[in-house]
């Protein structure tokens, strides 16, 4: 989600940015500064404009039951490591030129999509490095358990919330599709942002 997208649901909304700065950066680039919650309300209010949209494509229109959310954790393994369990989302060997960390010297983030080379299997961008992004699976350690209630985001506040992705200052080490952090609900940090994906997937 970039800042321009965020900056509209802000408009739109009339919602109050926790931290100013999220509406700051350029507009092609990740919006930071935004807390979980204020990522669950942006997919709210774009499930909302989507569903009311006479553009939205057929497989919306036509469709019923999803909604935007933030992916799970297990989803958005799944989109940045892919079938064949990678390393990092281009592959097993680390290339610092697929994608922005700590090594290229930006100390900042770049223009979403800036790194082509480093799509994943699935071709999403970003997967690694640029901003590190919130889910909505409540921390719960490894191996995944199906149910220890880690969808269940009543539990946020007492166990925090699971981030995946590396970010433009962050170490190789902390690039790889497995990489997690936990963060508590009401945080933001320059280095995190969210993006979204739609549930149940459409086909």
């Amino acid at each position: 989600v970039t800042v321009a997208q965020f900056k509209l649901f802000v408009e739109q909304k009339g919602h109050k940015p926790t931290n100013e700065s999220s509406l700051k950066g350029l507009p092609n680039h990740p919006v930071r500064f935004v807390n979980w919650y204020e990522a669950v309300a942006y997919c709210q209010w774009l499930t909302d404009m989507l569903r009311s949209w006479d553009k939205a494509p057929p497989e919306l229109r036509l469709k019923n039951g999803w909604s935007v959310n933030l992916p799970s954790e297990a989803e958005w393994e799944k989109a940045a490591r892919g079938a064949d369990a990678r390393l990092y989302p281009w592959g097993n060997e680390f290339d610092p030129d697929k994608t922005n960390h700590k090594g290229t010297g930006l100390d900042t983030v770049s223009v979403v999509g800036c790194f082509p080379a480093g799509a994943s299997a699935n071709g999403l961008l970003d997967m690694s490095g640029n901003v590190r992004e919130w889910t909505r699976s409540v921390w719960r350690e490894y191996p995944y358990q199906a149910n220890d209630r880690r969808e269940d985001s009543s539990k946020s506040g007492e166990s925090g919330i699971i981030i995946r992705g590396g970010s433009g200052w962050d170490e190789r080490h902390n690039l790889r599709c497995a990489f997690r952090r936990r963060g508590y609900p009401g945080y933001v940090n320059m280095g995190i942002g969210l993006r979204v994906c739609l549930s149940p997937f459409l086909s």
